[in-house]
């Protein structure tokens, strides 16, 4: 294989149909490492990337070109590969390991990137698939070898999706106080990072898992993975409905759709006390009366994946412990315009993962 050229898909304008392109890549420099892609999940967020932004509420877009998004744009932030060239200052990564790259790169240098939470960097926030070429390619350039994480053992497919809905979910979900076997948990959202909340929830705590989404399919997979209700959320009386059935005592609510209708389910169906951690970016405005923070003692938390040492430990827990899998989807990087076409209209149970 040519580690000096990279095969890639990529959009030429916002919004439009993926195309495929050959770049040519320079010999690899100081810390920086290629790595031979193997496996690319694909995230919802790649949807809202492809238009251009994402929705603010009140006809507001964000814009990715501000953000430092060039065109043709290359997606894919769930990596799995092989490392096949390094830079002269790199250290601790051989030719051949096996790795997923954390996407979410940062200054490296600042108080946050030092703790861990590069992907919250105030200084130079960049991730691969957006600022960067990302997966949906046969070869990734990684900056510094720091953001690999060998996989070991694992299956490359499934681990290469811990890279966004692992950490996603394992970093929402740690946000919840701890939970008894008396407690309820409701998921908002059984997509790729909902499913996969149900499942790390069912290895990790003891609370009662409630899953909710509106596709009969996505609910009954969950029942599956560790959920021990389930319910549509556009049925009438849905609200009452799912009250009741948890004795009006739910916990904790993460939202892995986060929109408009999503987070005010969530903010009524928690009980006092209560926490709703929003992770989704559907987008809209959160409304809410400003009294009931106070009358109903609400925490309510945001979410964005998670850190590079929670990458560390999320694959170090896989290795431990027998998680539940989802369902995963492999297609061909070929295959990439009809996958994310099936994203959009819900057609997708658990990740798609594409393979160059």
């Amino acid at each position: 294989m040519n580690y000096r050229c990279a095969h890639r898909w990529a959009f030429p304008r916002w919004g439009a149909a993926l195309s495929e392109h050959t770049d040519a890549l320079a010999a690899p420099s100081g810390h920086e490492v290629s790595v031979r892609v193997t496996h690319c999940g694909m995230c919802h967020s790649d949807l809202h990337i492809q238009a251009g932004g994402f929705d603010m509420g009140g006809g507001k877009l964000t814009s990715l070109e501000r953000a430092g998004a060039t065109l043709p744009l290359t997606m894919g932030h769930e990596i799995g590969g092989e490392v096949v060239e390094i830079g002269p200052e790199v250290s601790g990564v051989a030719l051949g390991d096996k790795v997923i790259v954390y996407p979410w790169l940062g200054c490296g240098q600042c108080a946050v990137c030092l703790r861990g939470d590069d992907h919250l960097c105030p200084r130079a926030a960049r991730n691969l698939g957006i600022q960067l070429p990302g997966g949906y390619a046969d070869m990734v350039r990684v900056p510094h070898s720091r953001y690999l994480v060998p996989i070991g053992t694992l299956e490359p497919a499934r681990a290469a999706t811990f890279a966004c809905a692992g950490i996603t979910a394992y970093g929402a979900i740690r946000k919840l106080n701890p939970m008894t076997a008396e407690d309820h948990v409701a998921i908002i959202g059984c997509g790729g990072v909902g499913m996969t909340a149900v499942a790390l929830l069912s290895a990790t705590s003891q609370a009662r898992i409630v899953a909710i989404d509106p596709d009969p399919a996505k609910r009954e997979a969950a029942l599956r993975y560790g959920a021990s209700l389930a319910f549509d959320p556009n049925e009438d009386g849905a609200l009452r409905t799912i009250g009741k059935a948890c004795n009006n005592d739910i916990a904790g609510v993460v939202d892995f759709v986060g929109a408009e209708s999503t987070s005010s389910l969530a903010v009524n169906l928690v009980r006092r006390t209560g926490q709703v951690v929003i992770v989704g970016l559907f987008g809209g405005e959160f409304r809410m009366p400003l009294p009931m923070f106070a009358i109903k003692s609400l925490q309510i938390t945001g979410s964005y994946v998670a850190g590079l040492e929670d990458l560390r430990e999320l694959v170090a827990l896989a290795q431990r412990v027998d998680l539940p899998q989802i369902p995963l989807d492999l297609r061909p990087l070929a295959s990439v315009n009809q996958a994310l076409d099936d994203l959009s209209h819900g057609r997708v149970i658990g990740r798609v993962v594409l393979q160059p």
